[in-house]
């Protein structure tokens, strides 16, 4: 039998839970790591269990065990290469994302794409709909913002969750 790797699966958005399911419905070991997070409305707040990796999904198994997992698997786009061959993930690293997970207060989802200079809106608290760039990034996922329709130079620190990205420097 064929030596066992992990690869990873490119899903649609959205659509990693249902990858996940499929895989493991054809008895493959598979993997899905996700985290608990607030999502914030205009109306409400609800805390949700949102994928770690936003579009992926962790696939355990020999060569013919890995092309049976994306056959007939909606959802499932391809897997991501490396030198034209999928790539394969250490063990290790897998065992690395699990270990961090039993610490699930320590794991965020870092919005990596919001940098310095960027213009963003502010999506919660009382100042809903301001925008301003982002002048200073500080630490765990905190941002300074300049509000721009103040008219003024002052900042406000924000969470990477309390704003949207409108368009980067």
């Amino acid at each position: 039998m064929d030596e066992k790797h992990w690869y990873v699966i490119h899903t649609k958005p959205r659509n990693e839970k249902k990858v996940y399911e499929q895989v493991l419905v054809k008895e493959i070991e598979a993997f899905l790591p996700t985290i608990e997070t607030i999502r914030i409305w205009s109306d409400r707040k609800k805390k949700i269990e949102v994928p770690l990796f936003s579009g992926y999904v962790f696939v355990h198994g020999n060569e013919t065990e890995r092309k049976l997992a994306i056959s007939d698997n909606r959802g499932a786009l391809r897997y991501i290469m490396y030198q034209k061959h999928p790539a394969k993930i250490a063990n290790s690293e897998i065992q690395n994302i699990k270990i961090s997970l039993q610490v699930p207060q320590k794991v965020r989802i870092e919005d990596s794409f919001i940098s310095e200079g960027d213009m963003v809106e502010i999506t919660d608290g009382i100042m809903r709909g301001l925008t301003g760039y982002v002048n200073q990034i500080r630490g765990n996922y905190r941002l300074m913002v300049n509000v721009i329709e103040m008219n003024m130079s002052f900042s406000i620190e924000l969470s990477a969750n309390e704003v949207k990205l409108l368009k980067k420097l």
